[in-house]
């Protein structure tokens, strides 16, 4: 048995074992949310990993993707929708096909790879499956406006901001159609603000988890505001997750 599959047999027994709620929906739209950030964390951290214009090849980044697709295909099986199984698939395929790319700095300086070739397909699929969740998740979202949707909304916004960043910082990679504009860059950004500060006036009760969210966005904000190639891809992923750490835990709560 290979060291991914021991790895789904240990994280779906987690799952299953874990307490259900009473309420499908909620349950589902935890699901579906989790989902959406693990995708994230797999592309951000396969681009942080090999981007030039950071630190490359840190093993942290690459155990967190690989741990995390392991998560994703697990909780794909627990979903059971098969358009969502067969998007995770290739988003699994792409990121396995980024073993043809140098794996340390030495081997990048004996070659000039095409990241295109194998990045590319990586992003492609994490959008396409995005596409597909956010789809799901707004219609299975019955209580909009209760404190669980904010906290996701919060979430998939900084999520984005992330990405979109990641996208934008890696040269050569071919990605443009995928690049946040400045405008939209600047929207989610207010949003984001906005939705800290709903949160910490309608639910004061989870206000120290929020504070630590907040401080940790605030500190990585001017890095994700400057886009103009002065880029940062290991702090603002590192800064960024543990922002969304923050509200994960808030979201189950």
């Amino acid at each position: 048995m290979s060291l991914r599959q021991l790895l789904f047999v240990s994280v779906f027994c987690l799952v299953v074992t874990s307490p259900v709620q009473a309420d499908q929906g909620s349950n589902d739209r935890l699901l579906i949310h989790e989902m959406r950030s693990l995708a994230s964390s797999i592309c951000t951290n396969v681009l942080v990993f090999y981007n030039q214009n950071g630190s490359p090849f840190v093993e942290q980044n690459r155990q967190s993707y690989q741990q995390s697709l392991v998560k994703l295909e697990v909780l794909s099986s627990q979903l059971n929708r098969p358009i969502i199984t067969e998007h995770v698939r290739r988003l699994v395929a792409s990121v396995d096909d980024t073993s043809e790319l140098p794996q340390s700095g030495a081997a990048l300086r004996a070659t000039a790879p095409g990241f295109t070739l194998w990045l590319l397909p990586v992003v492609e699929s994490h959008y396409q499956l995005q596409s597909e969740l956010d789809a799901l998740y707004k219609a299975t979202e019955p209580n909009a406006g209760g404190k669980a949707e904010v906290v996701h909304t919060l979430s998939q916004r900084l999520t984005e901001l992330m990405v979109g960043y990641q996208v934008a910082a890696f040269s050569r990679l071919g990605a443009e159609q995928w690049v946040m504009a400045e405008e939209a860059v600047n929207e989610h950004d207010q949003e984001v603000l906005a939705l800290f500060e709903r949160l910490t006036v309608d639910h004061p009760d989870i206000s120290p988890a929020l504070e630590r969210s907040h401080r940790y966005y605030t500190f990585t904000r001017r890095l994700l505001l400057n886009q103009t190639g002065n880029w940062a891809p290991n702090a603002v992923e590192r800064f960024v997750a543990l922002a969304l750490g923050e509200l994960n835990h808030l979201s189950v709560e």
